[in-house]
């Protein structure tokens, strides 16, 4: 590895953990004032993007929080419905309808 590498091993660890919350925090102040489109739940660890739930999570994770780094997130967001997770798995077998 390389000396400076070495030398800031642990910072550039916790900065790299400190990014990485940040980006997981921003999907959830998203959510923070959004509902299901079908029951109303607000609780936002029950909320979902759906169809693109586990796309826009990992890309969350992965990108940058600046608007150009965003611009796929940000298409996929605009492209689902928030739903809660119950909503969703009823979606995924066919129980309740897509409006």
């Amino acid at each position: 590895m390389s000396e400076f590498y070495q030398k800031y091993k642990d910072t550039i660890k916790k900065v790299s953990q400190r990014n990485y919350r940040k980006r997981k925090i921003w999907v959830n102040e998203y959510l923070s004032d959004k509902f299901c489109s079908y029951c109303g739940e607000s609780e936002t660890a029950c909320l979902q993007f759906y169809p693109h739930e586990s796309e826009v999570r990992k890309l969350t994770k992965r990108k940058g929080l600046n608007e150009q780094s965003r611009t796929e997130v940000n298409k996929l967001i605009d492209d689902s419905k928030v739903v809660c997770a119950n909503c969703y798995l009823k979606l995924e077998n066919d129980i309740i309808d897509i409006m």
